[in-house]
């Protein structure tokens, strides 16, 4: 694995998300409690950022659609269709770190 370090943990608030650009790469960084994850910034469905969106518990919501995911899986729930790709995450210490190594694309 490929890891870069993105924010502090500290950076991030609980439900809250982050757009980061790392080496090329937009991102979505996100917490729930003391986890977090990361995703392609644009929505599978019309390509708008994910950033604009909310958080709630274990639920992200694109702010264009409404479509929704679970944050731990990226499997889609209710009316969206397609589930979203995920990158791997770790935390280590204060220091949120993303391996973008593999390109995620959902075409």
């Amino acid at each position: 694995m490929n890891w870069t370090r993105v924010c502090s943990t500290d950076d991030i608030a609980d439900a809250g998300l982050k757009d980061i650009e790392i080496a090329g790469t937009k991102i979505l960084v996100t917490r729930s409690g003391d986890e977090f994850f990361a995703y392609p910034l644009r929505c599978p469905h019309l390509d708008e950022p994910l950033s604009t969106g909310m958080c709630d518990g274990e639920t992200l919501t694109c702010s264009f659609h409404l479509w929704q995911w679970n944050l731990r899986s990226g499997k889609s729930t209710g009316e969206a269709e397609i589930d979203l790709l995920k990158y791997p995450v770790r935390v280590t210490g204060k220091d949120v770190e993303v391996d973008v190594s593999q390109v995620l694309d959902y075409d």
